[in-house]
């Protein structure tokens, strides 16, 4: 039942309503941890992970900007036999986002991945890797491009 909750929420934040404030907590009623709704910015059209939201964790004054996909499972092809090819091998992680954290449009978080205070993610960039404080990364797969 609570998964099915879940669910609801974490569709219910795609209709129109601010991106701070209102969005984060339908997100967290959505089972996303999110720290403090009110300094926690989404914009519209993020995909949060359904399958397991509670291994989101965003800290305060983060920007997630429109169009973002954050997943917290993958898919480890290393551990599957040829005879089972089809079975559910997803693995869970946490995807853990710092304080003041900006995350460009269109952007990807895949696998478990830890992104740092005051980092940046470039528009577009598909993160696959931690992310150190303090710097800009970008490009698939995201790279650091500079310090701040």
């Amino acid at each position: 039942m609570m998964r099915l909750i879940n669910l609801i929420f974490l569709h219910l934040q795609h209709l129109p309503m601010p991106s701070l404030g209102w969005r984060s907590k339908v997100c967290r009623w959505g089972g996303v941890n999110i720290l403090n709704p009110r300094k926690t910015e989404i914009g519209s059209n993020v995909v949060f992970d359904t399958m397991t939201p509670e291994n989101i964790t965003i800290e305060e004054g983060v920007i997630i900007s429109t169009g973002c996909k954050i997943i917290s499972h993958y898919f480890d092809p290393k551990k599957v036999s040829a005879s089972d090819r089809l079975a559910n091998r997803y693995e869970k992680g946490s995807v853990v986002i710092k304080k003041n954290v900006f995350i460009g449009m269109g952007s990807l978080i895949i696998k478990p991945v830890t992104i740092g205070e005051n980092a940046i993610v470039g528009a577009g960039s598909v993160v696959t890797h931690d992310i150190p404080a303090n710097e800009i990364w970008a490009g698939n797969p995201a790279r650091c491009i500079d310090t701040i």
